[in-house]
């Protein structure tokens, strides 16, 4: 089953109903995505794989890695750091067990995990200071970081519009959508003929349209002598 069907399936469940595609579409990929990271966890326990699955979240969302060569990178990170803990903890029994001694080699292995955990932290740009960085500094590497997805991902963006058949950009995936039309707008011209509809039949007060669109009574009365009169609608 690909993509499209399994998200489809999700779509048409009970449960679901109700809710946004692109909400279940962006569900179905964070498991999948959870589901491939777990295999690159391979070798840890179950308990640390989800402890390697929740820090890399965290890092996710603290750091905003968007590349696929970042991300890699992380998952390099979160292995070492949950690798550490392991040695951790058999020190700690050893030191149980023995009286204290000091199990060298397993000693030496934490050092070299924290200086490999270090570069790679330095690699990712996660040894910053946020406070010592100037606001042209942010800027400037969260620019870095767009243009880096803008390259990988540019294909994308790029979708036909329904009514003139040119191509324009979307700044997000467009995976799942479907085109509609602007129901509150003619043109550039906010105008919903439905509302006014409601209005020409008295059914909604000129106060009440202007408040729904957010605009001055005066603009409801323009929009409905210029465009609902005017058969131009």
């Amino acid at each position: 089953m690909d993509r499209e069907q399994a998200i489809q399936k999700r779509v048409n469940l009970k449960q679901n109903s109700g809710r946004p595609r692109e909400e279940i579409a962006a569900e179905y990929d964070k498991e999948q995505e959870e589901k491939s990271l777990l295999t690159s966890f391979v070798g840890l326990s179950e308990t640390e794989k989800t402890k390697a699955l929740n820090l890399y979240n965290q890092y996710l969302i603290e750091h905003s890695f968007e590349s696929l060569a970042e991300k890699s990178t992380l998952i390099t990170l979160v292995y070492l750091e949950i690798l550490n803990d392991r040695i951790k903890l058999f020190i700690e029994q050893e030191g149980k067990d023995k009286s204290g001694a000091i199990p060298i080699k397993m000693t030496e292995q934490l050092v070299t995990n924290n200086t490999q955990i270090i570069s790679l932290k330095e690699k990712l740009g996660m040894m910053k200071d946020a406070e010592s960085e100037t606001a042209l500094e942010l800027v400037n590497e969260l620019k870095e970081k767009a243009l880096k997805y803008y390259e990988e991902h540019a294909g994308e963006t790029y979708v036909k519009c329904p009514e003139c058949q040119n191509l324009f950009r979307l700044l997000m995936k467009i995976d799942g959508l479907e085109p509609a039309k602007a129901t509150f707008f003619k043109g550039t011209t906010l105008y919903n003929k439905k509302l006014i509809e409601l209005y020409h039949y008295k059914k909604l007060t000129k106060e009440e349209v202007a408040e729904i669109l957010g605009v001055h009574p005066k603009y409801v009365t323009f929009i409905y002598e210029n465009i609902y009169l005017a058969k131009n609608d």
